[in-house]
């Protein structure tokens, strides 16, 4: 075999040495190329099958970088459900996630073992990746980068696009494409639940690994659901799925779990007719059968202290509703919508603290610390008659809710200078306390998707535009995930 095969060999296949640390046996791995230039696999043999425990992976971040290091741990268990271990040969592949495109990443591996006769193994790779043309999220107009030695609690954000068929894209806060989805879908609706990614195609559910591998958990068209819209949401025991059905246009949600099964189901159209009635109002003066989007759900939130869930009706108001029964809490919402005119629903009406200004056309409802925490858009109802107040610009806000007083008192916000008006999509999260991650997906409006962070003392961390993709397209719902320290079992 002569040298030059050999090293086309090489180059095709990215085999690499693998130099393991002092006082350990050399080995040698072999590193295949992934499905995206984010994801690799790493082949290597273990001498020691029956005390091979477990396999990590580390990728370095870029020089100068203030974001951690990707670091995740297969347990063997893992790696011989997903076909990557073979205990009877000792064969095992290691994905490799989360790579820089174009660059020579530093990555080290870590083979665990529970024999005291085998220490760990660590050795050190370089991956080199090939460039990827991500459009627009490759070029992003840097207002403020993130700056080395900048403190967030969080480095990894899901971008929600749905301009193009690779949902979700996964930067980092150095607006880095770090991973995009295989499934060959553009979803609104994207979540992180379970270490995976779960998104929607038609009526079905899809659960894509992190090695890019896709597979169908549920098709729900049997239940009536003809399609899915806006988000998916943590719930109390699974995932809120936003949808479509025969009767409803985005009013009803439904919790299922990973496997896809449904645990129950929200109607608000049924529960607000409910209490309308019992209020001695007309429902048919303010809900309405599909395809009549009177209501405009994009949001859920699960509020541990109360047994609640939350609900954004973008066309009315934020509502609270008791999560087993479904009878109203609570609703906090602009006083000169059209809903404020039915008694039966004002008397659920928060008042508002002194400078307190209630949501407008809200999106994104999360509760950190057990107070709300949403988008506030600014615009008024498109379909609901009187539409409201709208503002010439949006804020994320935060509310205290205080069930005793029956007032919402709003305890943070953000004014940008120059203000963003976004009138419609955008979100806003919470990670460990104060630290935020902002979405406008409409700045100017119209103009771009600007991607804002905050830390904890109140700083801009980095912010980030994007050209705008269709409408709300390029990533109408930003959230930060955590790739630095998972543990897969």
């Amino acid at each position: 075999m002569n040298a030059r095969f050999i090293t086309l060999v090489l180059a095709l296949l990215c085999v690499l040495p693998i130099v393991a640390e002092a006082g350990q046996t050399t080995e040698s791995v072999e590193v295949s190329k992934g499905p995206t230039p984010f994801i690799g696999f790493a082949h290597t043999t273990v001498s020691d099958v029956a005390g091979f425990n477990s396999a990590q992976f580390q990728i370095w971040p870029k020089t100068g970088s203030a974001t951690r290091p990707i670091k995740i741990r297969y347990a063997r268990t893992y790696l011989e459900a997903r076909g990557y271990f073979d205990s009877q040969n000792g064969n095992l592949t290691i994905p490799v996630f989360g790579l820089y495109a174009g660059r020579a990443n530093r990555v080290s591996i870590t083979l665990g073992f529970n024999s005291r006769a085998h220490r760990a193994k660590r050795f050190n790779v370089i991956i080199t990746t090939p460039q990827y043309d991500g459009g627009t999220y490759s070029n992003p107009t840097i207002i403020q980068p993130r700056l080395a030695g900048t403190t967030l609690s969080y480095d990894f954000i899901l971008l929600k696009n749905f301009a193009d068929p690779n949902t979700p894209i996964i930067i980092d806060t150095d607006a880095e494409i770090r991973w995009v989805g295989t499934a060959g879908v553009a979803a609104q609706n994207c979540m992180l639940f379970d270490n995976a990614f779960y998104v929607t195609s038609g009526t079905s559910l899809l659960r894509t690994e992190f090695d890019g591998v896709t597979t169908p958990v549920a098709d729900y068209s049997g239940i009536g659901v003809t399609g899915f819209h806006h988000n998916i949401d943590p719930g109390r025991d699974g995932m809120i799925l936003d949808v479509d059905t025969v009767d409803q246009t985005e009013s009803v949600n439904l919790e299922v779990d990973a496997a896809g099964n449904v645990l129950r189901t929200w109607k608000l159209a049924e529960i607000i007719s409910a209490a309308m009635i019992a209020g001695g109002d007309d429902p048919s003066l303010f809900v309405y059968p599909a395809p009549t989007d009177w209501f405009h759900n994009n949001t859920t939130t699960y509020r541990s202290a109360d047994n609640s869930l939350i609900v954004s009706s973008r066309e009315n108001f934020v509502i609270a509703i008791d999560y087993d029964s479904g009878n109203i809490k609570w609703i906090l919402g602009d006083p000169t919508k059209h809903w404020y005119e039915f008694q039966s629903l004002r008397q659920f009406s928060l008042s508002l603290a002194p400078g307190t200004l209630p949501p407008i056309g809200q999106h994104s409802l999360s509760m950190p610390g057990d107070q709300l925490l949403l988008f506030d858009d600014g615009a008024g109802s498109n379909f609901q008659q009187p539409p409201g107040e709208t503002r010439s610009y949006s804020a994320p806000r935060k509310y205290h809710i205080d069930l005793t007083a029956s007032e919402a008192t709003e305890t943070w916000h953000y004014y940008p200078d120059p203000s963003v008006y976004s009138p419609f999509c955008s979100s806003v999260y919470e990670d460990a306390p104060n630290n935020y991650l902002i979405d406008y997906t409409l700045g100017g409006p119209y103009i771009y998707t600007g991607l804002v962070g905050l830390d904890a003392l109140g700083n801009v961390a980095f912010n980030y535009q994007y050209d705008e993709q269709a409408f709300c397209g390029t990533a109408w719902n930003a959230i930060q995930i955590h790739w630095e320290n998972v543990n897969l079992e």
